[in-house]
């Protein structure tokens, strides 16, 4: 693997600081170029396609607000003649307007921490926006279940705006719960309609799959650790959240980001997971705090703010395999 760290004073600096990274780590720059406010970015590896777009106080689209920071997206195919946001097999909604996640509320000084893994390929971006605040953008292939077309997945926050981490109205009371407070947390499908987004080919679809709890944009759902619901059956990441850390040691173990595509009948089947990136209850970890684990080394990250709006819920990356 490989680890770099830095600060950027803008989002054209980070996501700089991501192109140059991902190059020097086996990703191909397709396209480097300026775009609107910022600058769009493409990059393959392995049949992948993701692309990336810096912003300073603009929107992506009409129903995105303006946002400060980059977008990511992904698709399955390349043409040079295009822009960043129009290639072969693009992340569609349903209306079939772009969809995206990415990293925001960028400000004029954000330490980064950028991630480079392998076996299979992950990129993980890391910034802390405000003092205490870290926000993320990943993308990278998950450790498939099976053998099928796909895998590759892209994450970040939900939104481009601030409800998505207060909003406590009917459909997203899971914020009104301090155990739920996990905003940004990677792969989160508690959120109604989800903004983060994986590729497969099933049941003769091939395309983009929403993590989210209802109504994905794509038109197609995946599921993931955590989800809405007052009771933690209701979810595996909720009842994992009450048994950590142990009360007897006050280890707390790591749990994959395992994901699941819904079928046809509407159960749903295992898909993949990431293998270098795990759910982590932070209780006893300070932000880009490193750990060891036998032979393996991690850093811990919050899910937003640590026992702020994402309370002790975070996740860890691999250092040393």
């Amino acid at each position: 693997m490989a680890y770099q760290t830095g600060t950027a004073a803008t989002p054209d600096q980070l996501l700089d600081a991501l192109r140059v990274f991902a190059v020097a780590n086996g990703w191909t720059q397709l396209n480097w170029a300026p775009s609107g406010t910022g600058q769009e970015l493409s990059l393959s590896k392995g049949g992948h396609y993701v692309h990336l777009r810096s912003a300073f106080d603009e929107r992506l689209r009409s129903g995105y607000s303006n946002v400060t920071g980059i977008f990511l997206t992904a698709s399955i195919g390349w043409d040079n003649a295009q822009p960043w946001n129009n290639q072969p097999g693009i992340i569609l909604n349903t209306s079939s307007q772009i969809e995206v996640c990415g990293l925001y509320e960028v400000s004029t000084s954000n330490p980064y921490h950028l991630f480079s893994l392998s076996g299979p390929d992950m990129i993980l971006l890391v910034a802390e926006v405000s003092p205490g605040i870290y926000h993320h953008l990943a993308f990278g292939e998950l450790e498939k279940h099976g053998v099928y077309t796909g895998g590759l997945f892209v994450s970040g926050a939900y939104g481009s705006d601030g409800y998505t981490y207060t909003y406590s109205g009917f459909t997203d009371y899971v914020f009104g719960y301090n155990v739920d407070h996990h905003a940004g947390l990677p792969f989160n499908d508690y959120k109604y309609y989800g903004q983060n987004f994986i590729r497969a080919d099933v049941d003769g679809f091939d395309g983009w799959f929403s993590v989210c709890s209802n109504s994905p944009r794509t038109g197609k759902r995946a599921r993931a650790l955590f989800e809405a619901g007052q009771n933690s059956n209701n979810s595996l990441g909720r009842m994992w959240y009450s048994r950590v850390p142990n009360t007897l040691n006050g280890v707390s173990p790591m749990l994959p980001f395992y994901l699941f595509v819904e079928r046809p009948d509407t159960y749903f089947s295992p898909f993949g997971y990431t293998p270098h990136l795990r759910y982590l209850n932070i209780t006893h970890y300070s932000p880009a705090e490193s750990f060891t684990l036998g032979a393996e080394q991690w850093m811990a990250f919050p899910a937003h703010s640590k026992n702020g709006k994402s309370g002790v819920h975070g996740y860890a990356v691999r250092l040393i395999p």
